[in-house]
């Protein structure tokens, strides 16, 4: 019996080390193969502006769900010009009648704020992390408001915006590069 469990003893181990081999293999493949999921959204800081919110301080994305094309740059061209951050101008998959205000809750200073500027807006809330503004603009597309309001009071002077971007810092002294030369070479 001794002799049988010893000649044994090696095949069965290789065969489990073979086993624990492809097992782990086909799970590291499935893995790295797996999409990336995305990235959670940066949560809002809460920021002291002071007694009102200005349009310098709402991000704002603006998406074409309508049939007219150029609708989202003409519209991120008109906002950018009352301050507005505009970080994406681009169409949406989701056909829209009219103009949609997408933001964290009805009441929100931000989506106050945006909405005054359109008329007859659709406000829905998503309860969104960042306090950022999506505005879809439809087939129906009403225009703007003549003389919107460019501020919108805030009760204790604090909002809660989206984090600011990290930026790299230009440097103090920049490198010198040589100039190219200007003569043919021979």
């Amino acid at each position: 019996m001794r002799d049988v469990i010893r000649v044994l003893k090696t095949p069965l181990t290789l065969l489990a080390l073979i086993a624990l081999v492809v097992v782990g293999g086909t799970w590291g493949w499935a893995n790295a193969m797996a999409p990336v999921p995305p990235r959670p959204p940066a949560p809002c800081v809460v920021q002291t502006i002071g007694p009102k919110l200005t349009p310098d301080k709402v991000t704002l994305r603006i998406l074409n769900g309508g049939f007219q094309g150029g609708l989202a740059k003409r519209a991120s061209l008109q906002m950018r010009a009352y301050g507005f951050n505009v970080i994406k101008v681009n169409n949406t998959d989701r056909r829209i009648q009219k103009t949609t205000i997408i933001g964290y809750a009805a009441d929100s200073p931000e989506v106050l704020l945006v909405a005054g500027f359109f008329k007859d807006p659709v406000i829905e809330v998503d309860a969104r992390a960042d306090h950022s503004v999506d505005v879809l603009l439809g087939s129906v597309f009403p225009g703007y408001v003549t003389k919107p309001a460019q501020s919108v009071p805030l009760a204790d002077g604090t909002a809660c915006l989206p984090a600011p971007a990290v930026t790299a810092s230009p440097s103090a002294s920049p490198s010198a590069s040589p100039k190219p030369s200007t003569t043919p070479s021979k």
